[in-house]
Formats: C-alpha cells, sequence, structure tokens
C-alpha cells in the first residue's frame, strides 16, 4: 500500500536528508577551513589575499649584520616597524614585549625593527624608557625594508609564516597580547599550510 505524504513534509525530509548530507561533505578540519577568528582588537588584521615568495628585503641587529626572513625559517614571525616619533608605536611596543615573552621561541619570534633615522642610539634609550626586555633590537634606518614590504603608514605589523610568506598585516597599533592576537598567533603557529590555499602572486 502506498501511503499519502503531505508535500510540506516532503520538502522537509528532502530538506533535512540534504543538510546531513552536507555535514558529512564538509572538511574534517572545518576551523582551518575558515581561517582564524579576528575578533577584539584584531578585526582589522587584513589577510592576505594571496602570496608570494618569501620576501628577500634585508634590515640590521644591532652589531650592524644584515638580516633577512630567511634567518627565521620554520618559525612563524610577526614584523613589526616602529619609531620614537609614532605614539601608537610606542604605545604598542610594551604590549609586543609581552607577547614576545609568552610565545617566542621554537615556533614563533618578533622582528621589531625601528626606522628612526638616528640609529641605534635613539632606538635603545626609547626601548629603555619602555623598559622593553625580551625584543632584540632591530633597524632599518633608511626605511628600505619598509618600502619593500609597502609599509604606508605607522605602526605596520606584519605576520609571516614558517616559510615566510605574508598571512596578513595591521596598519595602526593594538595589544598585541591581547587574548584575540594570542588566538591569530597561535593558529598560524598551529597551521603552517594555511597559505598554501591563498593565490600565488
Amino acid at each position: 500500500m502506498i501511503q499519502y505524504l503531505h508535500p510540506v513534509f516532503i520538502r522537509i525530509s528532502v530538506f533535512i536528508g540534504l543538510l546531513t548530507a552536507g555535514f558529512v561533505l564538509l572538511p574534517a578540519n572545518i576551523s582551518y577551513a575558515a581561517g582564524p577568528n579576528l575578533s577584539g582588537p584584531m578585526h582589522v588584521f587584513q589577510l592576505a589575499p594571496s602570496t608570494r615568495p618569501r620576501p628577500t628585503t634585508t634590515w640590521k641587529d644591532a652589531s650592524g649584520k644584515n638580516l633577512t626572513l630567511a634567518d627565521f625559517f620554520g618559525k612563524v614571525v610577526l614584523v613589526n616597524y616602529w619609531a620614537s616619533w609614532c605614539p601608537p608605536c610606542i604605545r604598542e611596543l610594551p604590549s609586543i614585549d609581552r607577547l614576545q615573552a609568552s610565545l617566542g621561541g621554537d615556533n614563533f619570534t618578533i622582528v621589531a625593527i625601528n626606522i628612526d633615522r638616528g640609529g641605534k642610539p635613539i632606538a635603545r634609550r626609547m626601548a629603555k624608557r619602555l623598559k622593553i626586555k625580551n625584543l632584540t633590537l632591530y633597524l632599518d634606518r633608511e626605511s628600505n625594508s619598509a618600502r619593500s614590504l609597502g609599509v604606508r603608514s605607522m605602526p605596520t605589523t606584519f605576520v609571516f609564516d614558517r616559510k615566510g610568506r605574508e598571512v596578513g598585516k595591521l596598519e595602526g597599533g593594538a595589544e598585541w597580547d591581547d587574548k584575540a592576537a594570542v588566538e591569530l598567533i597561535n593558529y598560524f603557529i598551529k597551521n603552517p599550510g594555511y597559505a598554501d590555499n591563498l593565490l600565488k602572486k
């Protein structure tokens, strides 16, 4: 005997069936597919729409040695540009120092590059005034690396993955030891293949 099924019941059944099938077909790692959660002070973080090979631009350490991102291969790297004449830079630098203290190690490091034309004396004086204890002093007096990376305003902070590919940036100041910022960095630490799915330039 064929039972009569009301059309509404049929539509509901089909919808539930499709919905169930959809859940089955979703990627196992749904958080990875969705990307990082950009909340709190990180809501203005701009995820890179495409990726390119690791930049070869250079800057100097306090001894005058040239460095590039290749020197930090295997780590997620936060590159921050700051200057003593930039109030938002000075406000956020202590939080960047605290982030290095809490997350810095084999998986992550911070490269905070000072672009003061006066160089090391000015940068060291400001770092001492702010009681910066965990950041290594890096310098780019001519702002060559900043221009190469397309810095348009200060401060600007980039995040590069373990292979040196840019995954995003934030233009302006932020509290980098805020819970949302820590979660963002941890996302890129735990998902080293995130940039594999980005368009290549």
